[in-house]
């Protein structure tokens, strides 16, 4: 049983592959034995369509029934059985058994799940961002409030940092964000707030149609978001080296679907976490779009600003420390201990940055 797995869309696909050659070499592994049990079909709800941030999704739609001899099957549904913004109580409701999730489509729901949300951290690249979450996750006061939800985190999508694409005239300084109406979730359209835009957390799906309408003047995405849904197409500016932050995004299980699960299937899913077709594929296929994106961007006509170390500072200073401790307050009125989640997130990106040395 050869399993080929999706590495990246369009013409990424092939960079990902000569970038990585351990995932190329992947598709001439030996057969895997098939894991035998039951007959379960699943459903999972996500939005969008498939692009380089559903990599792992789309490869577990195959990985999944290839291992079981077809006994597990696992079937994605692309905003059909789920608005984006319902997911949560649908999942909670045994609507379906997983679902994708970003903590700030629920306001008041996931609130300490935002910490991966704030901007500028310090983070560098999606190995690091996997460990930082992950680590982040294991805190009890996250697991509770996914509980509360009768959910169990699973994997984050790994959204790259985010970059600006926008239309008029290309600001070239902090000044120039002041006014902006712009697309920009959670913290990141606080930090925003901080430099004077017009932060919205309209659903990635109505953002093309908010900015020809006239409605967004600018949307935070990763490259490969502008790509998906097509800003790029009606932008003329965009930045590279700002690295906004990432958004807390990810899979989730129905607890209770989870827990019935016997015990030889809740092993596939923690081996799938770092098999081919899992993180490695994921970070692959993103890196591999936001190597790419830059370049078109710039040939469909796009002017770039580069924000160089010194912009990229101010940024931090304007935008990103105060936001860390205003949210952090926040999860002290939210009933938390605000500062020892920030000290969490700050406790793993030192130690993962000391162990990428």
């Amino acid at each position: 049983m050869k399993m080929l797995w999706k590495a990246a869309l369009g013409g990424a696909a092939a960079l990902a592959m000569a970038s990585n050659p351990a995932l190329a070499g992947s598709h001439a592994k030996s057969e895997m034995a098939v894991v035998d049990g039951p007959r379960i079909h699943w459903d999972y709800a996500l939005w969008g369509k498939s692009r380089a941030i559903t990599t792992y999704l789309d490869n577990m739609e195959k990985w999944l029934p290839e291992r079981t001899g077809g006994k597990f099957t696992f079937q994605l549904h692309w905003g059909t059985i789920s608005k984006p913004r319902a997911i949560l109580d649908n999942l909670k409701a045994g609507s379906f058994q997983m679902g994708s999730f970003c903590a700030s489509y629920y306001p008041g729901k996931l609130e300490a799940h935002t910490g991966m949300d704030l901007p500028f951290l310090p983070i560098d690249g999606l190995s690091m961002l996997k460990s930082v979450t992950h680590d982040y996750y294991e805190h009890p006061v996250l697991q509770a409030e996914m509980k509360q939800w009768n959910a169990k985190f699973y994997m984050s999508s790994l959204l790259p940092l985010y970059e600006i694409v926008g239309k008029g005239d290309m600001p070239t300084s902090l000044d120039g964000f002041k006014g902006m109406r712009i697309r920009s979730l959670g913290q990141q359209g606080k930090a925003m707030e901080k430099l004077g835009a017009v932060p919205t957390s309209v659903p990635a799906p109505e953002v093309y149609t908010s900015m020809d309408r006239g409605l967004l003047d600018a949307a935070g995405f990763a490259y490969y978001a502008h790509k998906s849904y097509r800003t790029f197409e009606l932008g003329n500016w965009f930045t590279t080296g700002l690295a906004m932050g990432s958004i807390a995004c990810g899979s989730m299980f129905n607890s209770d679907d989870y827990d019935a699960l016997p015990p030889q299937y809740k092993a596939l899913f923690e081996e799938f976490i770092e098999s081919d077709a899992g993180y490695p594929a994921q970070i692959a296929a993103l890196d591999a779009a936001e190597l790419a994106a830059p370049g078109e961007f710039k040939a469909a006509g796009l002017k770039e600003w580069k924000v160089n170390p010194v912009e990229r500072a101010a940024f931090e200073e304007a935008g990103g420390k105060p936001v860390w401790q205003d949210w952090a307050k926040s999860m002290d009125a939210a009933g938390y201990n605000g500062q020892e989640l920030l000290d969490t997130i700050f406790a793993s990106i030192k130690k993962n940055k000391a162990a990428a040395k």
